[in-house]
């Protein structure tokens, strides 16, 4: 993940690796480099891992003057987002990180979860389900991703027996996620109390460009605000269609992510097939965006940031 950077901007690297080697006390740069994928779907090595590149990538794009309009982030995203639009300081974000990456660990331990995605049933269609099962169990749809690609997280049991439940429908697919913990559910109101304590520790701004949030699809620029949903969305669902719809409304006609992976450049292109989506994960990628724009006309730019469940955050799907 981190070999291009270091290659080609070894100064950038050091800037925000060796920093983040620093601030979580796990060896960031050399797991970002050589790591396995055992390592990198730990989660609390992969959030300040992913955290970390998004933003030296993010940096590297101010420097070639390549700002945003608005900017939005799905789960850990969001926290990425919350410091590219100014609302952290890269510092007090990697502190928030790392320290939700443990919570959030230590919730997984302590109350083992299950995720799955479901692929071809509309949300007010498998809401009633998950509320019926939830009856005796646990199971509660936390990510809405595309209109019929939604993510469903609660206990192991909760999750199996809504699997087998949709096993036996014809065009629905479920794919078990690799996540051991029940993220964005109410299992996590725990680690959401930590997280308040935490965030109260720090000094939040008024955010130099919106930011959409998970948990409501709606624009926030106070940093109080901002604050707020950074605790509200660990067990919150990640409502995806809703910011999409936001910031289409809102102008947006193209959107960079910036980091490992390109999920949600997918979910974009899903979404609003109308738009420009395209994912960056490399200094070499992000200066060959730029030599385009110099013979087009600008676009408005909404760059769009990364989750961190599981490996290189491909458990959001």
């Amino acid at each position: 993940m981190g070999k291009e950077l270091l290659r080609s901007h070894p100064v950038l690297f050091k800037r925000y690796v060796m920093q983040s080697d620093r601030v979580s006390g796990e060896l960031v740069s050399r797991i970002s480099l050589m790591g396995s994928i055992e390592q990198l779907s730990q989660t609390h090595i992969a959030q300040p891992a992913l955290f970390t590149y998004s933003l030296a990538l993010t940096e590297y794009a101010r420097q070639l003057d390549l700002r945003p309009n608005m900017v939005a982030g799905h789960s850990l995203g969001e926290y990425t987002a919350a410091v590219a639009a100014g609302a952290l300081s890269f510092q007090e974000g990697l502190e928030l990180v790392c320290k939700r990456g443990h919570l959030m660990k230590a919730a997984q331990d302590e109350h083992p979860g299950a995720m799955a995605a479901i692929v071809g049933l509309p949300k007010n269609e498998l809401e009633p389900i998950c509320q019926e099962i939830s009856r005796r169990d646990l199971v509660q749809v936390t990510n809405w991703n595309a209109p019929e690609q939604l993510v469903v997280s609660g206990t192991m049991s909760g999750v199996q027996r809504l699997t087998e439940l949709l096993s036996i429908r014809k065009g629905i697919t479920v794919l078990p996620l690799s996540a051991k913990g029940a993220f964005h559910s109410s299992l996590m109101i725990g680690v959401q109390k930590q997280i308040r304590e935490e965030t109260s520790k720090l000094n939040w701004r008024n955010s130099d460009v919106p930011l959409v949030a998970n948990a409501t699809g709606k624009p926030l620029t106070q940093g109080s605000e901002i604050q707020q949903e950074l605790i509200e969305q660990i067990a919150s669902p990640v409502q995806w269609v809703l910011c999409m719809q936001e910031l289409i409304a809102n102008g947006c006609d193209t959107f960079i992510e910036l980091g490992a992976g390109q999920v949600l450049t997918k979910l974009v292109r899903k979404i609003a097939p109308q738009a420009t989506a395209l994912a960056i994960d490399t200094p070499d990628k992000l200066e060959q965006y730029i030599q385009s724009r110099q013979v087009a006309t600008q676009p408005s730019v909404a760059p769009v940031m990364l989750s961190a469940l599981g490996q290189a955050g491909e458990d959001i799907a």
